[in-house]
């Protein structure tokens, strides 16, 4: 068969002369049941986790084509300068999403077209219609400074200018007449420290609340660990590779396919980890007998948007300025110039969090759709808390509604867009970022059908508020016991036939599948939020002490940041695709895991002692000095403010 990728060296052709034109182009091969290697191709292009072998990308200097095609007669250009042809599946990005792309299709589309052509029928006796999707010169590798790239480095420059000069000042060993140490000073610039961020980072646990609690840092760390491993799996499907076969052959492995059924749900643990400290937290700022006020509710929500604006920012400001940078591979348009792009055009979404359902198609920075639908949950976890505050006895009432909306959503939205009852794979939409993914857009990254996991979290919370007051709840609670075991079987059992719903798809809507999905992620939640309330209530004593570990718990509060940065992380692996591609086996995953992991951390951790925390504790204390000016209110209600605050 005909090789899926192959891509001259881009620097080559661009450097050794300058008036070349380097091109990415892909050729659809057009069916032919009489050719053996046709019949080959579509044998091995029919799963879903089977790349498109009937698509192949070539990445070429255009003068090689231009000496090729002028070789040729009259009547041979003519003879393969195929007509279009269409698939089903996506197969190259349309002209939004790379700019400037006209000028090249005008002027050279036919000569693509011929030179791709004559070369498949020539090596495969096999015919198809070839295509540009990007082209650059070599004026392009010149990227130009914008306004962008100068407001991040003096916003970076200020950032850092901040953080030395406070460390330095922190640092200042101030003495009186008597040589007895006193304070240094204490403005607000000086939470830049970089002394007070370690502190931060490494801080202990003071409270009972917050030492029950601090073992789901250690979640969060061993959640981050599996996710950035399946990113990397899926950076090569996405990415170019010599030997696809073999991410094909590993699955199709029913245990394989049984794990990708479980993988995406991976980040639902946060969910729920946020579910159960909203509910713990504000359950115990109640306790403290404050007067219900509305106001609560937008304070939090203000505050919640604050911490999290800062770093976000400085992440989309680098993805429109220097993230160019990255893209000088033959496929740095794909994976860099793509990306640029629509942060660009539609990064606004970002900052509201609506990118999870407006034009996820054409999104920036895909993997921030959680932070999306993170931020939806706090304030539907806020108004649900409110209401709980407000009327004491709706607590039964708000438990049932949950789990309704839990049950009933996802089995309407899976019925409703036709999905099958687990989670699949298909390498033809990731070899696009899952951009154009019916399932991805529809069902995985919104908040609504994948309620059960917050709101398991939220339930988990109340659970363990009447657990501090009733030692004895949760063993006199028969649904806790049953659910306590039944829940992680029922995850195994539903996941188990996961290779089944590879053939079950049906044109139809099924009421089947979309019971068996709902029941499917209703219980990947439960296991969840009944493990986090295990661990924080009966179940602590038998965790081992590394889950509390300092160093533990300070991985744990750079997952923001590392969450930011991995996926830009991954990119520098496999942003220089070159021959072929990469060469897929153990030594090479391990190596590029190892890589993206070390890099997403030591990045985080910049990111978080440098401008998270920093941050978050100057917004603090800003806030603090201007309700101290404002005298408003009684003192208790401001305590009780910067207790709910605190959580």
């Amino acid at each position: 068969m005909p090789p899926v990728f192959h891509y001259e060296d881009k620097l080559k052709c661009l450097k050794g002369d300058r008036s070349n034109i380097y091109c990415i182009a892909r050729t659809l091969i057009k069916p032919d049941s009489s050719s053996q290697i046709w019949n080959l191709i579509e044998k091995h292009s029919t799963e879903d986790t089977d790349f498109q072998r009937y698509v192949l990308d070539r990445g070429f200097c255009l003068t090689n084509c231009e000496a090729l095609v002028s070789s040729l007669s009259i009547e041979q250009q003519k003879q393969y300068d195929h007509e279009q042809i269409s698939v089903d599946d996506p197969h190259t990005y349309d002209s939004s999403y790379i700019p400037g792309m006209d000028h090249f299709k005008r002027n050279y589309s036919r000569l693509t077209n011929i030179c791709f052509n004559y070369q498949l029928h020539r090596d495969y006796n096999l015919s198809g219609y070839s295509l540009l999707e990007h082209c650059m010169s070599s004026k392009d590798l010149n990227k130009p400074m914008t306004l962008f790239h100068v407001l991040f480095v003096v916003l970076c420059g200020s950032v850092f200018f901040l953080v030395i000069r406070a460390t330095y000042r922190d640092n200042i060993v101030v003495r009186n007449q008597n040589n007895n140490q006193i304070a240094t000073e204490n403005d607000v610039w000086m939470e830049f420290s970089l002394n007070r961020s370690i502190r931060r980072l490494f801080v202990t646990p003071q409270t009972k609340l917050h030492r029950d609690f601090a073992f789901v840092e250690s979640v969060r760390v061993i959640s981050v660990f599996f996710i950035t491993a399946v990113h990397v799996l899926m950076a090569y499907g996405a990415s170019p590779l010599q030997n696809p076969e073999a991410l094909e052959l590993l699955f199709r492995n029913p245990l394989l396919r049984m794990a990708s059924a479980v993988f995406p749900f991976l980040v639902h643990t946060f969910f729920t980890v946020g579910g159960v400290l909203l509910a713990v937290h504000f359950l115990d700022f109640m306790e403290s007998s404050p007067r219900f006020r509305w106001q609560y509710f937008f304070m939090g929500v203000i505050n919640r948007y604050m911490r999290l604006f800062p770093l976000y920012f400085i992440m989309w400001l680098y993805q429109v300025s220097w993230f160019d940078r990255m893209g000088y591979g033959a496929t740095g348009h794909s994976l860099v110039g793509v990306e640029m792009q629509l942060c660009k055009e539609n990064g606004w979404s970002n900052f509201l969090f609506i990118n999870n359902y407006y034009k996820f198609d054409k999104g920036c920075m895909q993997q921030t759709w959680y932070l999306a639908a993170d931020f939806q949950f706090f304030c539907i976890g806020m108004i649900l808390m409110m209401i709980l505050w407000r009327f004491p006895r709706s607590a039964k009432g708000l438990i049932y509604g949950m789990m309704t909306i839990s049950l009933v959503v996802p089995l309407i939205n899976n019925y409703v867009f036709n999905f099958v009852g687990v989670i699949l794979l298909n390498f033809k939409h990731l070899r696009f970022m899952l951009f154009f993914y019916e399932w991805v857009k529809r069902d995985y990254i919104l908040s609504h059908p994948h309620t059960c996991s917050y709101f398991a979290g939220i339930i988990a919370g109340i659970a363990y508020h009447r657990y501090q007051k009733d030692p004895q709840y949760l063993k006199n609670h028969r649904i806790y016991q049953v659910l306590k075991r039944l829940a992680p079987l029922m995850v195994l059992v539903l996941s188990a036939p996961a290779t089944l719903f590879y053939y079950m798809k049906s044109p139809e809507p099924s009421l089947f599948m979309a019971f068996y999905a709902s029941a499917h992620r209703n219980f990947f939640g439960i296991m969840c939020g009944v493990g986090l309330l295990y661990g924080a209530t009966e179940g602590s004593g038998k965790l081992p002490a590394i889950m509390r570990h300092p160093t533990m718990l300070a991985m744990g509060r750079l997952s923001f940041s590392v969450y930011l940065t991995q996926f830009n992380a991954i990119r520098l692996i496999f942003v220089d695709a070159k021959d072929y591609g990469f060469v897929l086996n153990v030594a090479n995953y391990l190596q590029a895991f190892a890589l993206s992991y070390v890099v997403s951390y030591v990045t985080g951790v910049l990111l978080c002692i440098m401008v998270e925390l920093p941050m978050a504790a100057f917004i603090k204390r800003v806030q603090g000095q201007k309700k101290s000016k404002k005298h408003s209110g009684s003192l208790k209600d401001e305590n009780e403010q910067d207790k709910l605050k605190d959580s």
